[in-house]
C-alpha cells in the first residue's frame, strides 16, 4: 500500500517518519548523543532504528528500559536527543511537562519535537503498523456481521494503529476520531458507541473510565476478533471499589509522587496533605520513580495514594497487597462517584 513517502518501512510491518527525524537531527551536532526509547513491544523497531542512524554517523544507544506512555520518557543529561517511539503526546501531559520544564515545541510531519531547557531535545514519533491487505480483508469479513446487526459505530484508536483505523472507517463508511486516544486523554466529545481498533483493553477502557454509559468495542486487527468490553470495565470497577473502601480504614497513607516528567504533580502535596489531615490519617510523603508493586507493597504504610499516572490506580489493582487509589480519588468531593475514573 502506498503511504506517505515520509514513512520508512521497517521489519517489514511497521511504517516510521525515520526521514523526518534524520531531517531534525541534520540541524544539530553530528557527533551528538542519542537515546531511542520504545515501549516493550516496539524493542524490535528501536533496534533497527539506532542502526539506521549509526549507519547514517549518529551515536545513537538503544533504552533497555520500558515507556509507559509520553509521560515516560528520560530526561538523562549526557544525551543530546532522547527518540520516543511509538506514543502520542496528548494536551494533558504536554501541560504537566511544561510545568515541570522550560521548553519548546514545534512539529514536523509525524514528529513531535520538545526541546527541554538544560536537557535534552526530545523527538515524540510515530510507529505505525503497516496495513496488511491480507488482515484487512479478514477485517471485512469480520466486520460485515458486526454491521449487519444495526450497529453504527464510531471508529478509534491509539497511534500505531491509525492507518489502520483509517483503512477500516473507508470499509465501514464509518466516522473516525480526529486524532489518536491516550490511557488519560480523548479529545472529542464520546459518542455512544466506539467501535475501537487495537489489541488490549488499555485504551478502549479509557472510554468506559471516562462515560461509563457508551458501548465500546474492541477490534484486534491481528486476530480478526470483535469484543465488548463491558465485562473488563465492571472488573475493573470491582477492584476500584474494594480500593477506596480499604483506604478509608487505613491509618496511616504514603503520598507517592513520581519524578517522571509527564506525571510529576507536586502541586497536589499541599490539598492532599489538608484532605488526610480532616479525615485523622497519618501520612508520609514517598519519592518514588517508578509505581510498581514490587515498591509499593513494601512501603511502610496501610494505603498508598498515587499522584502519578491514574491507571495505576485502576489496572494495576489486582497486583497490589495494600490498597492504591488516586489523588483524584481523595481529593474528590464523594469518592464513591465513580461516573469520571480519570480525575488527577
Amino acid at each position: 500500500m502506498d503511504y506517505s513517502n515520509d514513512l520508512t518501512e521497517l521489519l517489514g510491518a511497521y511504517l516510521v517518519p525515520l526521514k523526518g527525524i534524520e531531517e531534525i537531527l541534520s540541524k544539530g551536532d553530528k557527533g551528538s548523543k542519542l537515546l531511542v526509547e520504545t515501549p516493550l513491544g516496539f524493542k524490535n523497531v528501536g533496534l533497527e532504528v539506532v542502526r539506521y542512524l549509526n549507519n547514517k554517523g549518529y551515536r545513537a544507544y538503544l533504552s533497555g528500559q520500558n515507556v509507559w506512555g509520553a509521560c515516560d520518557f528520560s530526561v538523562v543529561g549526557d544525551y543530546q536527543y532522547v527518540i520516543h517511539l511509538g506514543h502520542a503526546l496528548p494536551p494533558n501531559i504536554f501541560r504537566i511537562i511544561s510545568s515541570n520544564f522550560r521548553l519548546r515545541r514545534s512539529e514536523f510531519n509525524d514528529v513531535i519535537i520538545v526541546e527541554i531547557e538544560n536537557g535534552p531535545t526530545v523527538l515524540f514519533s510515530a510507529i505505525y503498523y503497516e496495513p496488511k491487505p491480507e488482515l484487512l480483508s479478514k477485517a471485512k469479513d469480520a466486520l460485515s456481521n458486526f454491521i449487519r446487526s444495526g450497529i453504527n459505530p464510531f471508529i478509534a484508536y491509539s497511534l500505531p494503529y491509525k492507518l489502520y483505523a483509517h483503512e477500516i472507517a473507508k470499509i465501514l463508511n464509518a466516522p473516525i476520531a480526529p486524532g489518536p486516544i491516550t490511557g488519560c486523554f480523548i479529545q472529542f466529545p464520546i459518542p455512544n458507541t466506539i467501535l475501537f481498533i487495537g489489541s488490549g483493553y488499555f485504551y478502549p477502557l479509557t472510554f468506559k473510565l471516562l462515560r461509563p454509559q457508551t458501548t465500546v468495542y474492541l477490534f484486534d486487527v491481528f486476530r480478526s476478533v470483535i469484543e465488548n468490553v463491558d465485562n473488563v470495565y465492571r472488573r475493573y470497577l470491582a477492584m476500584k471499589v474494594k480500593a477506596i473502601q480499604d483506604f478509608d480504614n487505613a491509618r496511616s497513607v504514603g503520598i507517592i509522587i513520581s519524578r517522571k516528567p509527564g506525571q510529576y504533580r507536586p502541586d497536589l502535596i499541599e490539598a492532599l496533605i489538608n484532605r488526610l489531615r480532616r479525615l485523622g490519617k497519618e501520612f508520609v510523603i514517598i519519592d518514588l520513580n517508578e509505581v510498581s508493586p514490587d515498591y509499593v507493597n513494601n512501603l511502610p504504610a496501610d494505603a498508598v495514594v498515587n499522584t502519578a499516572c491514574p491507571r495505576i490506580g485502576i489496572d494495576d489493582l489486582d497486583r497490589f497487597t495494600k490498597p492504591v487509589v488516586n489523588a483524584g480519588d481523595v481529593l474528590k468531593v464523594n469518592s464513591r462517584d465513580l461516573s469520571n475514573l480519570l480525575v488527577w
